[in-house]
């Protein structure tokens, strides 16, 4: 256990200069506060912060025997009084303490919340970090909003890829829940090779010579309700979506499972017009039965 401390009322260029240092896990701190900082505020170097707190103080995060002998209350069974006396004097020093630590803790308290703003905003939106890191060299489009949708999702590949429930909600992450999702198990019929290897030897037993082999395979059929509005936009999703079925197929989708995506609007009403003709479009019919 290492303890360094500066008071914080001292100045470097008119500007707090820190020091302390803290190391090590002792039994007061097993319960859960495990405290490893390192800090050095100076003009050549930032600071470095590594630390699990779940305790408002350094009082309670340093070995006790620090402020209290550890047989404090010793030789005090059934004595009342002197049991009190010396529960008063720790308290005292308790308080003592407390006033003394009171700054730091103030301080490190906001070093805390400004390093978790600074991990919220860098490192755990979106999982952004980590999929970066899994991703570099790729060539991840995530200018395709539809890939950008799922690529929080890239850290569950790791554990979960090709798991049902997993694909499920990351092609819900990517159509916004504006998709019907099914998995289902067709045949495929595949031509077989005509290259034999020239070598066989041994006993071939049954020797299937068919030209074709039927294979079953699951595939991923998702139709995608989206509005369209013009013919470029049209084009737009097409493309789009393209790429993000060859994107979600080769990180998400087990080897023998297949993805078909289609889109329209399936609530649009049929509409006529012709915008060179103000009067509108004029269909002709005839009730002649022929």
């Amino acid at each position: 256990m290492a303890v360094v401390i500066e008071h914080m009322d001292s100045l470097v260029d008119k500007k707090p200069f820190y020091t302390y240092e803290f190391k090590g896990v002792s039994e007061r701190t097993a319960l859960g506060d495990e405290l490893n900082l390192i800090i050095r505020n100076k003009q050549s170097a930032p600071p470095v912060v590594k630390f699990s707190l779940k305790r408002d103080s350094l009082y309670h995060i340093l070995p006790e025997y620090l402020f209290h002998p550890l047989d404090h209350y010793l030789g005090t069974d059934g004595d009342t009084e002197e049991f009190e006396k010396r529960y008063k004097e720790q308290e005292e020093q308790k308080e003592k303490a407390l006033t003394y630590f009171k700054p730091f803790d103030q301080y490190y308290q906001n070093l805390r919340i400004k390093y978790q703003h600074w991990l919220n905003e860098h490192i755990f939106s979106g999982n952004q970090f980590l999929s970066d890191f899994i991703t570099a060299g790729q060539r991840v489009d995530i200018a395709n909003s539809y890939i950008k949708a799922v690529y929080q999702c890239i850290p569950w590949l790791r554990n979960f890829r090709g798991n049902d429930d997993m694909v499920k909600a990351a092609l819900g992450y990517a159509f916004e829940g504006h998709a019907e999702i099914q998995k289902t198990k067709v045949e495929v019929t595949e031509a077989l090779s005509e290259n034999i290897h020239s070598n066989l030897n041994g006993t071939l037993d049954d020797l299937y010579c068919g030209s074709t082999i039927i294979t079953r395979v699951y595939v991923w059929k998702v139709f995608y309700q989206v509005k369209i509005k013009t013919g470029k936009h049209l084009s737009e999703l097409k493309q789009q979506i393209e790429e993000f079925s060859t994107f979600f197929s080769q990180w998400f989708l087990s080897v023998e499972d297949k993805l078909e995506i289609t889109f329209g609007d399936r609530c649009a009403f049929p509409e006529l017009s012709d915008a060179r003709i103000e009067e509108g479009v004029f269909l002709n019919y005839s009730t002649q039965l022929i």
